[in-house]
């Protein structure tokens, strides 16, 4: 992190997001809305705030039928909610291989929707207009009952984040300590994987130097492509082993994973460790050019950088030059604490005011404990460029809302800063806890955690090709091709007579693993794709049946 000076603001009071208004919120009928107000006479009531025990939904054996002839797919799947509660159901479609449910999938009818209850065999048909696509169903099943915030955030772990720094403390440097840049590289990757993040890294090369950010993406469920990110860089400058800067930002985020990991929410929250922030916050610039998808729609960041550092005497904290003419209430709130370093500091733009105010109240609501001074600079910080010395600076030059979460900044509390005094032994675990837990409350509540529970289904093909209209004299059932496949293959096969024809995959055991085609057909030559992409290497079975003719053949998954 390049030198970090001190901003302060007065608190801003207000409830926490008017506590996601009425946090359970209530439920339009049509479409699910946390905030909604209006609620119909078919709609659930707001659930009691402090509720805490109840069983989350389960999804199940989910299974697609293709009804080409009406353009339609049939999807069964069984529900179950061990406290009877009603249950909205929504259907999401991926047509990337189960990368993310955005595939448009609005013409749907049958057990969607709300109310629904438990019970085996529901049934949802989506009507489609479409050519082939290789698709795969989620179902989600949500009661509706409000999870508790508080129990969320009481999970942070002051040991762990301890643990995450003795790991993590060292010289990290792509020249001068690459060894131990490598472990805490190696771990992020690690854990984003262990708590079953869609993972990835973006590489790039800086002088010879392999550069990467490591993301770590936990889906919504509801509004997928709304995404608050939670970040903070990995490395240090050559000579400090970065305990406070940057390892606390590291240690924080890997936590916050751990916990929310076990929840559903309906937005994204992806986790980004950056690279490269001590040359010029090159990773965060590397991402906002090049790494955020077409569908990603950034709402939030909350960016760590430096949040351990605690002293609670007068006049350990600093403030730079031009503090007291840019923000005179500043200053008046700093004398009034005798200028003692004891508080977290909240940046903003102007643009991410919102943002700001909401981490803001989550900490006077969940952990009043915690002194919080924010500002919000006007712009993207040009006035102050004090404050635009981190990763949050890339997204608010981009136009994204963004917060630096900062321990007053660089040299102005911490005299370790780019030191090889930056070590656990200065930092105050406490401190650090409870900007964790402000973190947890502010973005469980922004990206609306859910009690509910999904399942997703195999892989089907909308659509079936008919590739040639000759009638044929016979009935065939072709080897696919290619085979062995990975991931997809083409199964061709003709039928002599109108009749219903089926087309189903079964595995070593004679388990039904999906069916590709269930209608009936007019004679002709046709061809249906089918996905092995969530199935093991093995030899499976592919049976055509009509209403006169039976055939099964052999195909090998190899991957």
């Amino acid at each position: 992190m390049k030198k970090k000076n001190l901003i302060f603001v007065f608190p801003v009071f207000i409830l926490c997001s008017l506590f996601l208004v009425l946090q359970s919120g209530e439920q339009k009928n049509s479409q699910f809305s946390l905030f909604g107000k209006n609620i119909s006479l078919n709609e659930p009531e707001t659930k009691n705030i402090f509720f805490i025990k109840n069983s989350i939904p389960a999804v199940s054996n989910i299974q697609t039928t293709l009804m080409s002839s009406i353009n339609a797919v049939k999807i069964t799947y069984n529900l179950y909610d061990a406290d009877s509660d009603p249950m909205r159901i929504t259907l999401r479609l991926s047509s990337d291989s189960g990368k993310t449910y955005l595939f448009p999938c609005d013409s749907v009818t049958g057990d969607v929707g709300y109310p629904v209850y438990s019970g085996n065999q529901k049934q949802i048909f989506w009507f489609y207009s479409a050519t082939p696509f290789i698709l795969k169903a989620k179902i989600i099943a949500d009661d509706m009952q409000v999870v508790d915030i508080s129990a969320i955030v009481n999970q942070v772990d002051s040991n762990k984040l301890k643990d995450n720094l003795f790991f993590i403390q060292g010289i990290r440097h792509r020249t001068a300590g690459i060894s131990q840049l490598q472990k805490v590289m190696d771990s992020i990757l690690t854990r984003f994987l262990r708590y079953n993040l869609q993972t990835s890294i973006q590489n790039w090369d800086y002088s010879g130097y392999n550069a990467q950010n490591f993301l770590g993406r936990l889906p919504g469920t509801t509004n997928e492509d709304t995404t608050y990110i939670i970040d903070g860089h990995f490395e240090t400058v050559g000579n400090s082993p970065g305990a406070d800067d940057n390892g606390t930002g590291v240690a924080a985020f890997l936590e916050i994973a751990r916990i929310l990991s076990n929840y559903n929410f309906s937005n994204t929250i992806k986790f980004i460790g950056f690279d490269l922030e001590e040359s010029g916050m090159l990773g965060s610039q590397k991402y906002v050019a090049e790494g955020i998808p077409s569908y990603e729609k950034i709402a939030g960041v909350f960016n760590f950088d430096m949040i351990g550092y605690f002293c609670d005497v007068p006049n350990c904290q600093s403030l730079p030059t031009g503090t007291c003419t840019l923000f005179p209430d500043l200053c008046d709130s700093a004398a009034a604490q005798q200028y003692k370093g004891n508080f977290i500091l909240n940046v903003a733009n102007v643009n991410s005011n919102s943002l700001r105010n909401h981490f803001d109240s989550c900490a006077r609501l969940y952990v009043p404990q915690l002194r919080v001074l924010s500002l919000a600079v006007q712009g993207n910080g040009q006035i102050a460029p004090f404050l635009r010395r981190s990763d949050h600076a890339s997204f608010w030059d981009a136009g994204f809302k963004a917060l630096l979460l900062n321990d007053g900044g660089g040299e102005s509390r911490n005299h370790n800063y780019h030191t090889p005094g930056d070590t656990i032994g200065t930092l105050n675990m406490q401190f650090l806890t409870n900007v964790v837990k402000t973190t947890i409350a502010s973005v469980t509540s922004i990206a609306e955690v859910r009690h509910s529970g999904y399942a997703t289904g195999n892989f089907f093909t909308v659509g079936i090709n008919q590739i040639n209209s000759e009638i044929p004299d016979r009935y065939e059932l072709f080897q696919n091709y290619p085979n062995p496949f990975n991931p997809s293959t083409n199964i061709k096969y003709q039928i002599a007579n109108n009749s219903y024809t089926t087309i189903k995959i079964y595995n070593m055991l004679g388990k039904e693993i999906t069916t590709l085609v269930n209608e009936k057909l007019q004679p002709g030559i046709y061809e249906v794709n089918f996905d092995g992409s969530n199935l093991p290497s093995g030899i499976y079975f592919y049976q055509l049946k009509t209403d006169y003719f039976i055939q099964t053949k052999k195909l090998i998954l190899l991957k």
